[in-house]
């Protein structure tokens, strides 16, 4: 991290305690401005860029959680840290539930000072870099990834989306297939049509067929009315058939010859329509299995299989996990009108090292439950590891690449204070005594490792 590249707005009405921070933080290579009130924070706030803020919490023209506010609904994702003295502890810690990212409290410790500001600003740049890959991946394919997996699929969108051929996609439960195939049908010319969605094992044998192509009135038992089938709904656009392996060998037969003609003949009816559909299917079965056991038909499989996309199951892209359950987060704060609560890097780590069999699906469950169940605003370890204590025991991925020793050392000591503060359910006194040290070691211990305790 270059701290040449950051800019550090400081704010205090006591100028000496502003030149103290300004000192520190310029010899560490941060760029540094001053304020001396709310009103002169708030402008240089937002006519520069600003990496982070500290912000004292008493101001002589306002009060500085008011002035946090103002500067968080101005721009969100800029981490800010309040200054407080002790009296007022209390309402700092209140603040955090605005959005604010911490708080120092005086007297002012340099160490204290320049662990909380590289903490905050390598928060600050995951908050971006998050927001930047979400909205570059929702705007081109309604998915969320960056990891090199999801890439791979977003680049055989790119390639099968403008042609008119038929798409196959695998892949487990809960991976998203129907998005795959949301994004082909959106870059194709046929945006502009419908995506016709059916669910081939939802139906029986013989109602798939009625609801694939349609049938007359009287056609069969309980067939009141004329009906038209998905496919002639889905003219001129797409038709997504999922699990298209529960299908039956009646219907396939009928389906492969639609594929070839493009005609359609309704149950009970001799009438032929023609029609013009992209086909997108999925499954997650093995079809050659199937095709092999005579449950799937051989023509159909190589007609199919033209081009094909695998959806890899979440824990083969890990590092899309964070920003997925940033997503998901989000989407459950808008639509239930609450703040967005942060989430401390260890509960995001913990969440990040579960295998989730149930794939997307599971997450994005998992998420709602943990914002139904969480107990503050802050969402911490206390808060996730009840709720996946249950499942797999996540194991977190050790990196294979070389790191600073210090960095090592500093990544073991705080996975095993984690582990003590869960063992002794987040009890301080009786953690410090497991670890053999005192109260206060345990607290230093916690600040400079980013540690959060506040849920």
């Amino acid at each position: 991290m270059n701290n040449n590249n950051f800019r550090i707005l400081v704010t205090d009405d006591d100028e000496s305690i502003c030149q103290i921070i300004s000192r520190i933080l310029e010899t560490e290579g941060y760029e540094v401005l001053e304020a001396h009130s709310g009103k002169e924070a708030l402008l240089l706030y937002l006519e520069n860029e600003i990496d982070l803020v500290l912000l004292d919490l008493q101001l002589p023209d306002a009060d500085g959680i008011e002035v946090a506010a103002e500067m968080i609904a101005a721009k969100p994702l800029t981490p800010i840290v309040l200054i407080s003295a002790y009296g007022t502890i209390s309402k700092a810690v209140e603040a955090t539930k605005l959005g604010v990212y911490d708080f120092l409290e005086k007297p002012l410790d340099r160490d204290r000072i320049m662990v909380t500001v590289r903490n905050a600003l390598a928060h600050g740049q995951l908050q971006y870099e998050l927001e930047f890959y979400k909205q570059d991946s929702l705007s081109r394919y309604q998915m969320v990834g960056q990891s090199s997996k999801i890439k791979q699929v977003f680049s055989l969108v790119e390639k099968i989306a403008p042609t008119n051929s038929p798409v196959l996609i695998f892949g487990e439960n809960g991976v998203g297939k129907e998005l795959v195939a949301q994004a082909i049908h959106n870059q194709s010319p046929r945006s502009k049509k419908p995506m016709i969605k059916i669910n081939c094992a939802a139906f029986p044998d013989n109602l798939l067929e009625s609801e694939l192509f349609g049938h007359t009135k009287g056609a069969f038992t309980g067939a009141n009315l004329a009906k038209k089938g998905r496919i002639e709904t889905a003219d001129s656009g797409s038709l997504f058939l999922d699990e298209i392996g529960d299908m039956s060998l009646a219907a396939q037969a009928k389906l492969l010859r639609f594929l070839e003609t493009g005609e359609i003949q309704r149950v009970g009816s001799s009438e032929i329509a023609t029609v013009d559909v992209r086909l997108i299917a999925a499954s997650n079965k093995n079809l050659k299995q199937k095709v092999a056991e005579k449950t799937f038909r051989e023509d159909l499989f190589y007609r199919l299989e033209i081009f094909t996309i695998t959806v890899p199951p979440l824990r083969e892209r890990r590092s899309d996990i964070p920003l997925l359950v940033d997503y998901f987060i989000s989407n459950y704060a808008d639509a239930n009108g609450i703040v967005k609560p942060n989430i401390s890097p260890a509960a995001l780590k913990y969440i990040s090292g579960n295998n989730w069999p149930g794939n997307i699906r599971q997450l994005r469950n998992f998420i709602e439950r943990l914002m139904i169940m969480k107990q503050s605003d802050l969402i911490d370890l206390c808060d996730v590891v009840p709720l996946l204590g249950h499942g797999e025991t996540p194991a977190i991925p050790v990196s294979n690449e070389p790191r600073p020793l210090q960095q090592a050392r500093e990544e073991f000591e705080r996975e095993y204070i984690l582990k003590a503060l869960e063992e002794n359910n987040w009890k301080i006194s009786k953690t410090a005594a497991a670890l053999n040290i005192d109260r206060a070691n345990l607290y230093r211990k916690m600040r400079g490792l980013g540690i959060n305790t506040s849920s």
